[in-house]
């Protein structure tokens, strides 16, 4: 293969793997919480090697090397259920990194910390994830939970428990959870992060800080009975689809008529050879 055909292929797949981050995205158009992305593109330029020639070609190639989130606020709709919660401006719902179904066999230590399979404490900072998801729930165990089964901490790292006879629970703005006029149930913990680009995805809408140190809103905005739309715009997300479809099928018309083209050239070059 020539340089040609190799431009081409790095350009090539470089379309592949953005048509997969656009039809993700399009996936999850309304995920609750859930951030878009996009590719990252570099050129990759490396010099031909032909002693021949008294200057040395240089060749780009296509090299994507990352993906960027998309960090803009969605979009909230009212859904007036209790534990539908929202973060207005910066910040992040704090969770256990492992469901109560997939946590395995749970020790405790002689601190009092509950340890789980993996031989970290439950809570611990290495063991935590974040998510601007907020459509919470009670499991049956009385302990608020993400739609993965994660338990939701309170200031303290520890799991909120809602006790059954629980009656209009209301939280307030600043994550303060409590029964009207009555017991208060924790509140919940709210933090944000000097590089949120820096947050490793875990799954649709949870993060990892990956050594980054969770910083404490004290004064967070949090809303009840609302939630956070994803900040895909569908429409956008399927015009960027066409277009990408349309380019990679371009690219792989070029490179059959690349193909082609040497191939005519190998067979004029033996007929004049021959003759």
């Amino acid at each position: 293969m020539d340089n040609t055909t190799y431009i081409a292929l790095s350009r090539q797949q470089a379309l592949w793997n953005q048509l997969e981050v656009v039809a993700n995205n399009l996936a999850n158009a309304n995920t609750v919480g859930f951030k878009g992305s996009d590719t990252l593109f570099s050129q990759y330029v490396v010099k031909v090697d032909q002693d021949e020639r008294a200057f040395k070609d240089k060749v780009a190639f296509v090299h994507d090397f990352g993906l960027v989130r998309n960090l803009a606020q969605g979009t909230f709709f009212f859904t007036g259920n209790t534990f539908d919660l929202s973060i207005q401006g910066e910040g992040y719902f704090v969770t256990e990194a492992t469901s109560a179904t997939g946590r395995g066999p749970v020790t405790i230590d002689a601190n009092g910390v509950a340890i789980g399979a993996d031989g970290l404490a439950l809570n611990s900072a290495d063991n935590l994830n974040y998510t601007r998801a907020g459509a919470f729930s009670v499991d049956s165990d009385g302990f608020l939970v993400t739609m993965e089964g994660r338990r939701v901490l309170n200031t303290n790292n520890s799991p909120i428990s809602i006790p059954p006879d629980a009656r209009e629970v209301l939280v307030q703005g600043d994550g303060t959870i409590a029964e009207r006029g009555g017991r208060t149930f924790g509140t919940l913990r709210v933090v944000r992060f000097d590089n949120e680009r820096e947050l490793k995805q875990v799954d649709g809408t949870g993060f990892r800080a990956d050594g980054q140190q969770p910083i404490d809103l004290d004064n967070p905005k949090v809303g009840q009975g609302v939630l956070e739309n994803s900040n895909v715009n569908p429409v956008i997300e399927m015009t960027r689809l066409i277009a990408l479809n349309r380019a990679y099928q371009d690219n792989a018309r070029m490179i059959t008529q690349e193909d082609e083209r040497k191939k005519k050239a190998n067979e004029v070059f033996t007929r004049t050879v021959s003759a």
